[in-house]
């Protein structure tokens, strides 16, 4: 009798125990468990992330209470109740690596140069876990369980990136768990493959160079890699520099690159005419160096912006030409201010220039770089909607003049006439 009371005070107090630990809000969809996912990945919140999996307590409770009481079920979770340290892997307040993950790849991800702040969700594909001798039984208690790809899209930097997603399990009509494990930059699950093939050979060569603990390159856990403690740009190098092999790349890659600064410039052309510029400097990810550049900008009352052609010489002058290339303009940047000219390609006439650099808001920024990836641009000698009411509004205005002087003309005209009437009538008296 004693030790039946103290078994339900110790499921009791699992149970007190598995109300604290409950995620408020557990989604009833995949869908909303891979938002919240993702909302723990760009808000970098460990603690969420904590609370999207079941207790050790919950799962034990369902084994000792199974909602399927049948024969075959009870035999099946007889395995369970004599295996229950198998639980433990799904808790991450006893299976540490789940938050290593977590934390690995948030920290691959920055040193890949994604802006987890501006991350959403572009698709996600899942295919179903099926239990392996280990979790005979388990089946019963948590009937679906899936694995599979989550795509990413970071609108500021304009890559996508593919995690590798595994032990989302459906219990009691939620959805909890998620267990991230590694994350390359990938568009499709075909790259993400061949890039995490080339990762893992380079893992393995490392540690049989080295001798590093067997941690930094993790097997294969239910059919996914965790190479998360490396970051991807680290990767790529130390392959190059450390082996010396040329190592399959697919050509998208060798010609991408990475947005890394963002600057906005105000000033004006002769010290009369307003001008904004837009200008973004970009890395390539094979060397890590800047090596490209792009913008936007607009002078007068243009109402779009102008895509700029940016090239920086060795000795640090730009050339920034319009596209289509109707003008140029040639500057130096010194103490985050931009002095040179403006010069119409046509007849040679220009402006000189001044633009001093400037801060926005995210907003405007985001705003810009809209412009500037959709390619809603304009060109420099296109009449803005101001410049053509104003010239309609000369136009008028100068018929208006012809009118008054051609309708004072016939009014002199007929003063004119009586006067000289009465000269004549003068005359002949």
């Amino acid at each position: 009798m004693k030790y039946f009371l103290a078994v339900l005070l110790l499921i009791a107090g699992f149970t007190s125990l598995a109300g604290k630990r409950r995620y408020r809000g557990e989604p009833r969809t995949e869908v909303g468990l891979m938002n919240n996912v993702v909302g723990c990945l760009s808000h970098k919140d460990s603690t969420g992330y904590f609370y999207l999996f079941p207790p050790f307590d919950s799962l034990w409770a369902l084994v000792m209470h199974p909602p399927d009481r049948s024969p075959e079920a009870l035999r099946d979770l007889n395995h369970l109740k004599e295996h229950p340290k198998s639980l433990l892997q799904f808790d991450p307040m006893y299976n540490h690596q789940i938050m290593a993950r977590f934390l690995n790849v948030l920290t691959k991800g920055e040193d890949s140069g994604i802006h987890w702040d501006n991350v959403v969700i572009q698709r996600y594909e899942l295919s179903k876990m099926i239990p392996n001798r280990d979790l005979v039984g388990y089946n019963r208690i948590v009937p679906e369980r899936f694995k599979g790809y989550l795509f990413v899209r970071d609108v500021v930097g304009r890559l996508t990136f593919c995690i590798t997603i595994t032990e989302i399990q459906k219990i009691n009509g939620y959805f909890f768990g998620g267990q991230v494990i590694n994350m390359l930059e990938a568009s499709t699950i075909e790259q993400y493959l061949k890039k995490e093939a080339e990762e893992q050979k380079y893992f393995e060569w490392l540690a049989k160079s080295r001798q590093i603990d067997s941690a930094k390159s993790d097997s294969v856990k239910n059919g996914l890699l965790d190479t998360s403690a490396v970051t991807l740009d680290s990767a790529i190098i130390k392959r190059q520099a450390l082996l010396g092999v040329n190592l399959i790349e697919d050509d998208s890659f060798k010609g991408r690159r990475e947005v890394v600064d963002r600057r906005y410039y105000e000033g004006k052309f002769d010290d009369e005419i307003p001008v904004k510029l837009f200008v973004r400097y970009m890395k390539d990810l094979r060397t890590g160096k800047i090596n490209a550049y792009d913008g936007l900008y607009k002078f007068g009352d243009q109402v779009s912006y102008v895509l700029l052609h940016i090239v920086r010489s060795d000795d640090g002058k730009w050339t920034m030409e319009d596209n289509p290339p109707i003008g140029t303009m040639e500057l130096e940047l010194k103490n985050r201010v931009y002095t040179g000219s403006w010069t119409n390609n046509d007849n040679q006439t220009g402006y000189d220039v001044e633009l001093k650099q400037t801060d926005i808001s995210a907003s405007k920024l985001m705003q810009l770089e809209k412009i500037l990836d959709l390619g809603m641009v304009g060109r420099s000698d296109e009449t803005s909607v101001t410049g053509k009411k104003n010239k309609a509004a000369q136009e008028t205005k100068k018929k208006d003049d012809d009118n008054k002087r051609v309708k004072k003309k016939q009014e002199d005209v007929k003063e004119e006439k009586p006067k000289k009437r009465a000269r004549a009538n003068n005359d002949d008296e």
